[in-house]
């Protein structure tokens, strides 16, 4: 199946990024059908690339293939790309880790596939039609790599609570799996994005540079994992704090897995069922030494970056008035939509508002097996900055 651009459409081709939108696209060849391999061909008929084609979308195109040979269109192909990537991420994961995504989309060249690993479970997350089609060979690559568990993952509907899933092998338990050492759970199947965010590694790890004998407050703590890594790194107080319950039942047992009873029956470590608005808006200024700001993505399209960016800048703007003088803020945003760019000018506002001196000392993006092409900047969707409060300016 073919499909032509028109003319003058061919450079971000060109330029590898491997979105084509519906714009660009002069013709489709009869017959062709969601999740096809199709050839992308300049206005002249040249060869540009091969991809999957989504007429649903406004990416038509998910680009996988510069090179005419490597049409996509046979298992070898897969599976060799597939374990090439496989080894690319056994090199960067650091001793003591067996927790990682596998495979992340565009970064990957494997648009619309994400596969998180946590020991011996594998989930999935299919979120193109040619990915789909890709089922069956995915879960036996899965297999030959010594996955027990797999476990597909479905975005909710409007009209949904919670994702959907389906366990496509094995059996749905208790997952646990390590991180630089430290033992945490998986919420699985419901929790957000794949059950825990693998995405903060390095920068829960960075972490215990800052915690020791420091009062720390976790906001949006989810799975509590920043919470796990400054009690064992010597915090003196740490509050996990999220508005759901089941979150911080499992941050609980993150806790008891690595030996922190006494953490939790002393209150040197306190749950707190509330929403991170209204606890930064309400808590006392100068109580907390480091605050931790990892809210879930304000935003997942480009029509409300403007609302969303007004909620980042409020908790910033909480946060930097009411940390500790000389505390330490971890600030992060998720949303691909918020550009790392327009999160600096986000805090710098707050900062400004907020009347405080603030000084950058580290920018954080996503953990090396979430890595972006450069080609395509949009895969950049975490950034964080670590900053310091030195007082009134």
């Amino acid at each position: 199946m073919v499909i032509r651009l028109k003319k003058n459409k061919e450079k971000a081709v060109l330029n590898f990024h491997p979105w084509v939108f519906s714009g660009a696209i002069e013709s489709v060849a009869s017959g062709t059908k969601s999740g096809d391999i199709v050839e992308v061909q300049a206005n002249d008929g040249s060869f540009l690339a091969w991809g999957f084609f989504e007429p649903g979308s406004q990416i038509r195109i998910r680009l996988f293939s510069y090179h005419k040979q490597d049409d996509g269109k046979n298992k070898d192909y897969w599976f060799q790309k597939w374990n090439a990537i496989l080894q690319s991420k056994q090199r960067v994961l650091p001793k003591g880790t067996n927790g990682f995504r596998l495979f992340h989309s565009e970064g990957d060249g494997v648009p619309g596939l994400v596969v998180d690993v946590y020991d011996k479970t594998a989930v999935l997350q299919l979120k193109t039609s040619g990915m789909i089609r890709l089922r069956e060979d995915l879960v036996q690559f899965l297999e030959s790599f010594g996955m027990d568990t797999i476990i597909e993952k479905r975005d909710k509907k409007e009209d949904q609570k919670q994702e959907s899933y389906t366990v496509l092998k094995g059996t749905l338990s208790e997952t646990k799996f390590i991180e630089h050492g430290i033992q945490f759970l998986a919420d699985l199947p419901y929790g957000q994005k794949t059950g825990f965010f693998l995405d903060q590694r390095d920068n829960r790890l960075l972490l215990k540079n800052y915690a020791k004998n420091k009062t720390i407050l976790n906001t949006f703590a989810y799975t509590g994992a920043f919470s796990v890594y400054a009690l064992l790194n010597g915090a003196k107080l740490v509050h996990s704090l999220d508005i759901s319950k089941q979150a911080l039942d499992i941050c609980e047992k993150n806790l008891k897995l690595n030996g922190l009873f006494q953490e939790i029956e002393t209150g040197k470590h306190k749950s707190l069922e509330m929403d991170s608005f209204v606890y930064l808006k309400n808590m006392d200024s100068g109580f907390y030494d480091l605050i931790i700001l990892d809210p879930p993505a304000f935003t997942k399209n480009v029509s409300t970056v403007m609302q969303a960016s007004r909620g980042y800048k409020e908790i910033n703007m909480k946060a930097i008035s009411k940390v500790k003088e000389g505390g330490i803020v971890f600030t992060f945003s998720c949303s691909q939509h918020i550009s790392s760019d327009l999160f600096k000018k986000i805090v710098f506002g707050a900062a400004k508002d907020a009347k405080k001196k603030v000084r950058v000392l580290h920018q954080l993006s996503q953990s090396p097996d979430h890595a972006y092409s450069i080609y395509h900047p949009e895969g950049e969707y975490l950034k964080g900055l670590v900053i310091q409060v030195d007082g009134e300016i």
